[in-house]
């Protein structure tokens, strides 16, 4: 699980979970998958891959290219609905740190340089990928 960030609330962020990585987060107590990924990005359908484990599932696909609130609000949603701690990811974990430095920064009123700050604390540097940072600064602005 160390590809995997732990982050304070219990809450693990990442990359794609293999089954032993599934079964690892169930032992230490996560309770819900929220995917990223959109389902062309895997062979074989997350959905299958998570219910093998017994944990809860949620798929919000993102597509990095076209990155929308409507994604962030899924994702406060589903945080809300379901039952954690969760376990999201995506391929890399960086389209989990947007979204999640978004909700914080709307609750927080959080600068894009803020999120773009305590992205850096999840390990991920959006601030040079162009996608993630112009997404970052039209929606939480400077």
């Amino acid at each position: 699980m160390d590809q995997f960030k732990l982050l304070d609330n219990g809450m693990l962020i990442g990359p794609q979970p293999s089954e032993d990585h599934l079964r690892q987060a169930k032992q230490e107590g996560i309770k819900t998958v929220i995917d990223l990924r959109l389902p062309s990005e895997t062979p074989t359908p997350n959905a299958e891959l998570v219910a093998h484990s017994g944990l809860d599932y949620v798929n919000i696909p993102v597509n990095k290219a076209s990155l929308s609130g409507d994604q962030v609000d899924a994702l406060e949603r589903a945080m809300q609905d379901k039952e954690g701690p969760f376990l999201i990811h995506c391929a890399t974990g960086a389209r989990v740190a947007t979204l999640l430095v978004l909700s914080q920064a709307r609750k927080n009123g959080w600068t894009a340089q803020r999120a773009f700050q305590e992205a850096r604390t999840m390990g991920f540097d959006l601030e040079n990928a162009p996608e993630f940072a112009d997404f970052i600064r039209s929606t939480a602005g400077d």
